[in-house]
């Protein structure tokens, strides 16, 4: 299984060699340079651990995503890099849960041995997975559920792929989907699904 890392970084010389480094160690990494961006990858896919800088443009940051994350998305791991660091923001972070707070520059083996620490406790988190069974859930339904949650599938191209199927077959079983769980789209299933079984 290859975990998924999202960065959220403005600053883009850092935010590329931190992605290439996390890669080059095997993870998979999607950047982003707003709290928006951030957000709607978040939405999108599954992720396994966030690294995220506290300032970002317009003056909504890291504590924005970090509340947003602990709101939605409460057992997933955060790393929190800044280059303003202070004592309230430090406080702040370590009560709300954050994994790690590193200040720039860093050592990048800190930093790694951190994300791994991370990412072992988010492969023990638990699905269950029999909280759905309510909604009549098809075996292949459910099987497009856990390639979207925990294989981080979420394009219907991917998803066919796995299963063998035709994309507008794959597009069909969506379709059922959204309808017994009241959504309209793929993030909101996501997000919908997540809510129960986790």
């Amino acid at each position: 299984m290859q975990y998924h890392i999202l960065m959220a970084e403005d600053e883009e010389v850092l935010r590329k060699n931190l992605s290439y480094i996390l890669s080059s160690h095997g993870y998979a990494v999607t950047g982003a340079k707003t709290l928006d961006g951030a957000i709607e990858v978040l939405k999108s896919r599954k992720i396994d651990l966030v690294i995220t800088d506290l300032m970002m443009p317009g003056g909504r940051g890291g504590p924005d995503l970090i509340d947003y994350i602990f709101r939605a998305m409460p057992s997933l791991p955060v790393i929190i890099i800044t280059a303003y660091p202070s004592i309230d923001s430090t406080v702040e972070a370590i009560r709300k849960g954050v994994l790690d707070y590193f200040t720039k520059p860093f050592e990048i083996e800190d930093l790694m041995a951190s994300v791994k620490k991370g990412l072992e406790k988010s492969a023990h988190e638990v699905f269950y997975w029999d909280r759905i069974k309510p909604w009549k859930i098809t075996p292949r339904e459910m099987n497009i559920l856990k390639l979207m949650i925990e294989s981080g599938c979420t394009k219907n191209q991917e998803i066919a792929g796995a299963l063998c199927i035709k994309e507008s077959t794959a597009k069909q079983y969506l379709d059922s989907l959204y309808n017994k769980f009241g959504v309209n789209n793929k993030a909101a299933l996501i997000s919908a699904v997540m809510k129960m079984i986790s």
